[in-house]
């Protein structure tokens, strides 16, 4: 290989010394050359084979084609014929490239020409095998089979019709054509005896056999295999399988041994010795030969391990405990072996021994985390649940106890705090943990960080609190940029707005905000705070960076809606004109950003081409909600000119510009000027929603009434918030009540749904 490096490089500086002047005129060769041994006239021949092996296949295909069609190019400019062999190889490699690029007739074209040509040629045979690949991947079974038995008629007697007979039994057992592959596998056997696909084909036919119970069939075949090939243990072994499968079990046994006295270091023939002999009743002789399988394993570790994995999958309990527990002497901080012999006892139902083995395992195994997590994994199963509760109040206690004999052993407190966790006792294991932190820093901030993942995937406030601490106790740079990140996304989740920022904006003053952190803030500031103002200045500074696409068209958008609620209606559209014309995954996000800007400035008939064009291409069904929803609003409020529907946009806009107070002013002009609107319900709607995100949950109720004793269809998203508001003010009575009348009194509406869920939540939570 490294000759051939060499003698490439000379060739290449040789070609340069030769014709660099004239292409490149202002390089000269300084390398002497030497004759090359080879012509130079094969490169064309490695580059096509180049194109083909980094995927360049339609590169590859034009250069096969030329090769074929005129040779091997000299530097004269005359060509080389290829030899027949040459041919034949370009040929394949073109059938291939066509199959890559899924030009399959063009494929089978050249793949055919081959065996035609030559159909007892090694080329052939290779042609043969990609023919019937070529429709076996492409699941075109019947076809696959089809082409074999058309080789085998064109080209009988050869070894391309050799290769078809195998393949053709090959496909069909596949297929599940188990009578026309065995016929197929015989003809085979009968027609081409020196095929070396003939060991394969028997072993095919002697496992078609046994599948399908014709056992006297294989037995005679593995008789006759035997006659030919005495010494084959393979063979020896196939036979006690098929008597075994037949219950001849002392025929079976007799196999077994002599192949094993043929093959002594054979551990699969043991190991299937010792299944019989335990199958059959003898335990005795079933031990003694799988410990011959483990008897010159130089680790005594993996040997009692093997051998309690083959006691325990023969249901042979107390020898696979007592394996087990030698392998723990002798590795006390291997986890795997804790958790099979925990499952030894679970198996037999001994839960409470089960539990223990885990406990000594978590304080034996060290902090490791990942060693602690495998164990916890397989306590789980044991641990949650209240029918488990005693023994887990059980171990609590026994780690409290030994705690206070000895309050310095950090396993036993990393341990209780685990069992503290996952008992539910979060505050208490948060409590534990930060007392273990000034010793083993690296090892708690990885639990604290574990902890408040899972807290955060169950939707606990406690995730709050692991990752306030991992923050404050951490000297991990990296670990508390990451912590305040997640921190941030948790604050953004509980709409706890300014605590998000807060975070966020250290994070961008440090230097430490990644671009997710800063998309983050800017949709906090415009969707949160309602501040388009200070977003735009977010998004305008991450649009200097370079980003990836996604990231790019997110900042985009956050950017057009800054300007949509700022009145820039012509500067966002076209920011959004682009995105939302090619085909992209925020076309349809895009796309309701143009409608709201049409929205905003009261031009509701192209609002609604751009809603409709939103509801035809999303995939969102929140998307396609709000646009349906804005369609809807816009074609139900058409009195007065739609001069009220322009108002309560003018309403809708200022909220979300967080001018408050300005909107509750627009709303409330609209109800006196338009008393009898059909969009007094929305206005309404709105005047609840402004008051709720202010905390003025007494105001809002009141607003939310006003929609229920107008009996129009809002009602259902009026009752639908004004439940939501005595949930969160834990008044679970009223709550229901309300939940209970918006489902009897509405029940077609698609709120309802919702609402039987959030009742069923309420009732769990009023019955604890």
């Amino acid at each position: 290989m490294q000759q051939q490096v060499i003698f490439l490089s000379i060739l290449f500086l040789l070609f340069l010394m030769t014709f660099g002047e004239s292409l490149y005129p202002f390089a000269q060769a300084q390398v002497p050359g030497t004759p090359p041994s080879v012509t130079p006239a094969l490169d064309p021949v490695e580059a096509a084979h180049d194109h083909y092996h980094e995927h360049r296949y339609t590169e590859a295909i034009k250069a096969y084609e030329a090769l074929i069609e005129n040779g091997i190019p000299r530097p004269d400019g005359t060509y080389i014929p290829l030899r027949q062999s040459q041919r034949d190889s370009i040929r394949l490699m073109l059938g291939q490239s066509y199959a890559k690029v899924s030009e399959d007739p063009a494929a089978q074209r050249v793949f055919k020409e081959i065996i035609d040509e030559n159909p007892n040629g090694s080329y052939a045979t290779q042609a043969v095998h990609r023919l019937g690949n070529l429709y076996w991947q492409r699941y075109q079974f019947k076809a696959a089979i089809r082409q074999c038995k058309q080789i085998l008629q064109q080209h009988p007697n050869t070894t391309s019709a050799a290769t078809a007979a195998y393949l053709l039994g090959k496909y069909q057992q596949t297929e599940g054509q188990s009578e026309e592959a065995i016929d197929s596998y015989k003809y085979f056997l009968d027609h081409f005896p020196s095929s070396p696909y003939r060991v394969s084909a028997i072993n095919s036919l002697i496992q078609l056999y046994i599948t399908n119970q014709r056992y006297a069939a294989a037995e005679k075949l593995l008789q006759e295999r035997m006659r030919d090939y005495p010494d084959d243990t393979t063979l020896l072994e196939q036979l006690a399988e098929l008597y075994q499968q037949q219950n001849a079990h002392s025929k079976a046994l007799e196999l077994y041994r002599k192949a094993v006295e043929r093959d002594p270091n054979n551990t699969t023939l043991r190991r299937k010795l010792g299944a019989l002999y335990a199958e059959t009743g003898k335990t005795t002789q079933a031990v003694t030969e799988w410990k011959k399988m483990v008897e010159d394993e130089v680790n005594q570790v993996d040997q009692q391990q093997q051998l309690g994995a083959i006691y325990l999958s023969h249901k042979m309990y107390p020898e696979a405990i007592a394996a087990y527990q030698q392998a723990i002497r002798l590795s006390p901080k291997n986890s795997y072996l804790y958790t099979q012999l925990a499952a030894a006892y679970k198996i037999q139902g001994q839960i409470e021994q089960a539990a223990e083995v885990y406990i000594d395992a978590l304080q034996r195994i060290g902090l490791t985390g990942n060693q602690r997590e495998a164990i916890w994994n397989a306590m789980l199963e044991i641990y949650e649940g209240d029918h488990h509760k005693p023994i887990r109040d059980k171990l609590v206690a026994q780690l409290e106890k030994r705690r206070s004999q000895n309050p310095q052993n950090a396993n036993t407190i990393m341990t209780l705090g685990e069992l503290y966790f996952h008992a539910g006792k979060v505050s208490q294991a948060l409590e534990t943990f930060t007392q273990l932190h000034r010793n083993y820093p690296t090892h708690i901030d990885m639990a604290l960080e574990a902890y408040a993942r899972m807290l955060e995937r169950t939707e606990n406030p406690h995730a709050i609190d692991f990752y306030k601490t991992l923050i404050a106790a951490s000297a991990d740079g990296i670990r508390i940029r990451n912590a305040r990140s997640k921190l941030a996304a948790l604050y953004k989740k509980m709409e706890a707005w300014n605590d998000a920022i807060t975070l966020l904006e250290a994070l961008v003053s440090n230097g430490e905000a990644s671009v997710k952190d800063r998309l983050l803030l800017g949709q906090i500031q415009l969707h949160g705070i309602n501040a388009p103002k200070i977003a735009q200045k977010t998004f305008q500074a991450l649009l200097t960076q370079r980003l990836l696409t996604s990231q790019l068209v997110e900042a985009q958008l956050g950017l057009a809606e800054c300007h949509i609620l700022l009145k820039r209606y012509t500067l966002a559209r076209e920011v959004l004109e682009p995105i939302a014309n090619r085909p992209h995954l925020f076309r349809a996000v895009a796309r309701k950003l143009i409608g709201d800007s049409y929205f905003f400035s009261a031009n509701f008939e192209q609002a609604t081409k751009e809603y409709n064009e939103v509801i035809r291409i999303s995939k969102s069904d929140q998307l396609t909600n709000d646009a349906l929803e804005r369609i809807v609003l816009i074609q139900n409020h058409s009195d007065y000119l739609k001069i009220p529907l322009t108002d309560y946009a003018t309403a809708v806009q200022l909220y979300l510009n967080g001018q408050t107070a300005e909107a509750l002013q627009q709303c409330e002009r609209s109800l006196e000027t338009y008393p009898k609107a059909t969009i007094v319900d929305a206005v309404w709607l709105l005047i609840g929603d402004i008051y709720r995100e202010n905390a003025k949950d007494t105001e809002a109720i009141n607003a939310y009434e006003q929609v229920v004793v107008r009996e129009s269809l809002s009602v259902p998203k009026a009752l639908i918030n004004i439940a939501e508001i005595y949930r969160q003010q834990a008044d679970f009575a009223t709550a229901a009540a309300t939940y209970t009348t918006l489902i009897t009194d509405y029940p077609e509406s698609v709120i309802v749904v919702h609402a039987r869920q959030q009742l069923d939540e309420i009732m769990k939570l009023m019955n604890h």
